[in-house]
């Protein structure tokens, strides 16, 4: 005789708990809250990266001139500080960057010795987060 209606206890429950869901939501939260932070820190380290090598061009353009002039020419015989009459001044032709940069020259003559003048370009510019920042080239170049 049969018996209807009868559940089977070998018949298996398939799918997942509520709480096996919550966990996987979990791992999956931390995981992608840890890209987004290594993408925000990746953006910050471009950004003062691009900066340097701003400052860095625009330093090296000033002091390629400087090296260029003749020995004797009266910009390496008089000591002091210059600003540039340019500043404060952009080294990116792209609209959207606001950053500006602040260019100085410091020439010592008969500095390390005599008949020498000691060449010093500096670049400076105000970071985003950290304040100023400032790069410097020295170069020693003959008098006369």
């Amino acid at each position: 005789m049969r018996i209807h209606g009868r559940k089977s206890d070998s018949r298996r429950e398939s799918g997942f708990t509520l709480i096996e869901v919550l966990i996987a939501m979990a791992i999956l939260g931390v995981g992608l809250l840890s890209i987004a932070v290594a993408q925000l820190t990746a953006i910050k380290v471009s950004s003062r990266s691009k900066n340097l090598q701003q400052a860095m061009f625009l330093a090296r353009e000033q002091m390629d001139d400087l090296e260029a002039l003749p020995p004797g020419a009266p910009a390496l015989q008089a000591a002091g500080t210059v600003d540039d009459p340019g500043n404060p001044m952009k080294a990116s032709n792209d609209p959207e960057d606001q950053q500006t940069f602040n260019r100085s020259v410091t020439v010592a003559p008969n500095v390390p010795s005599a008949g020498l003048a000691q060449i010093t370009v500096t670049v400076v510019w105000n970071a985003a987060q950290g304040g100023a920042r400032q790069v410097q080239l020295n170069s020693v170049k003959r008098m006369n």
